[in-house]
């Protein structure tokens, strides 16, 4: 029996949307409105980057378990025709707003370059869209996923490939400058091919997840990046890594570091879709561990204030929560976990608000706030237009384009005899 679409995706979808929204907010604040920044005693950097590998994992579980495998031409074109349909026209109305926001700081060959998806390996993404730099990896897989689909390639043996590439690549070229690309594409890859491959796998035993544990995986998912051991296990290794700051950031956007957030993107999904493995258990508590030794190395080191002015209060108090939510396992109130449910309609206008939202950010720069009140106003009004152009987007555009190229169906009146 095929599996059933989980609404549950929908609401991280539409969570991921709303926290890399407000990152970008955090990160160019000053695009948003020059008068007006924030206290970096009280900053927290929203996980934007840990939600696109999330984006990524979801995109291929949803990719295999809507289109199974791929085993004629007639399936790969109906495919490739269901993908255009659903990428392109909200890509192109956002690429082309893009630009004609900032008119005159893009030429026309960036605009075709980044409207036909080649704008990452020509290194020519327009900043004024920058959310587009993940859609450009999302073809890569979608073209990939007809390779290993139509041949049957199986993912499990992909995914031992990848991690074994992966491996191979850092033990001999780890302090080598060579052009990051492939490897960005390998490591978003690797997120993309595990999302597949749960999809595929039939035998997973029930998981009788409580909400309030769910919740503990998602307010984990809130402090990993300042808990992040790349930087000092490297240092304590003493392996030096090549300089690549001479390559543009978006050719190396998923990089080594993001190795550390793959379990747990691997335990979301189980957990969203009730699939059980022994192993979601173990991840979660080396987690647990691992932040709380990491905690404690830079309070010995640095000290209280070190946590206090570099950001550390918000992450250690959803560490916290986290480890509040999983070893209570209590029921949440029914009134919450409905709640929660009604926001799996942010997902399903999240495509739209994630590629809308970055040239509305520009946008509304053109217009700065006088004062605080003002600068409050400016924002509510960001978000509205943001979420009702996406919905606009989602619900009338898409739709109208949808039936516009929908397959009409010939009506054969059978002959009297």
């Amino acid at each position: 029996m095929p599996k059933q679409y989980n609404n549950n995706l929908d609401i991280v979808r539409g969570l991921a949307a709303v926290c890399v929204v407000f990152t970008h907010l955090m990160s160019y604040v000053t695009v948003f409105d020059k008068n007006y920044g924030i206290n970096q005693v009280l900053t927290f950097n929203f996980p934007g980057h840990i939600f696109f590998l999330v984006f990524f994992i979801l995109s291929g579980y949803v990719i295999q378990l809507n289109t199974g495998r791929l085993g004629d031409k007639a399936l790969i074109k109906e495919y490739l025709r269901k993908r255009v349909l659903r990428i392109v026209p909200i890509y192109f109305f956002s690429v082309i707003f893009a630009f004609f926001v900032t008119y005159g700081d893009n030429t026309w060959g960036k605009l075709f370059s980044n409207l036909f998806f080649v704008s990452v390996p020509a290194g020519n993404l327009m900043f004024e869209e920058t959310p587009v730099w993940s859609l450009n990896y999302e073809v890569v897989y979608y073209l990939s996923f007809i390779l290993f689909s139509y041949f049957s390639i199986s993912f499990s043996k992909t995914l031992k490939v990848i991690l074994v590439i992966i491996a191979g690549y850092f033990l001999l070229f780890h302090n080598k400058a060579l052009p990051p690309l492939f490897l960005s594409y390998l490591l978003g890859f690797l997120f993309w091919v595990t999302g597949a491959l749960i999809a595929e796998h039939e035998t997973w035993p029930y998981w009788k997840i409580s909400a309030s544990r769910i919740m503990s995986i998602f307010t984990l998912i809130f402090c990993l990046q300042y808990f992040n051991p790349y930087g000092p296990i490297l240092k304590v290794l003493h392996l030096p890594m090549a300089d690549l700051s001479h390559y543009i950031w978006y050719q190396q956007a998923v990089f080594y570091p993001d190795l550390f957030f793959f379990p747990l993107t691997f335990v979301l999904i189980l957990a969203l879709t009730h699939s059980y493995s022994k192993i979601g258990n173990y991840i979660v508590y080396f987690y647990f561990a691992e932040s709380i030794l990491r905690l404690a190395s830079i309070y010995k080191v640095y000290g209280f204030h070190y946590l206090l002015t570099e950001g550390f209060v918000l992450p250690t108090l959803f560490l916290l929560m986290s480890l509040a939510f999983w070893f209570l396992n209590f029921e949440l109130p029914a009134k919450f976990k409905a709640f929660i449910k009604s926001t799996d309609h942010l997902g399903h206008v999240s495509y739209a608000m994630y590629l809308m939202h970055f040239p509305l950010l520009f946008l509304f720069g053109y217009f700065q706030a006088t004062s605080v009140l003002m600068f409050i106003v400016k924002l509510l009004i960001y978000l509205s237009v943001t979420y009702i152009s996406a919905y606009l987007l989602e619900m009338k555009f898409q739709v109208f384009v949808k039936n516009l190229f929908r397959k009409k169906r010939v009506n054969v009146t059978p002959q009297v005899k």
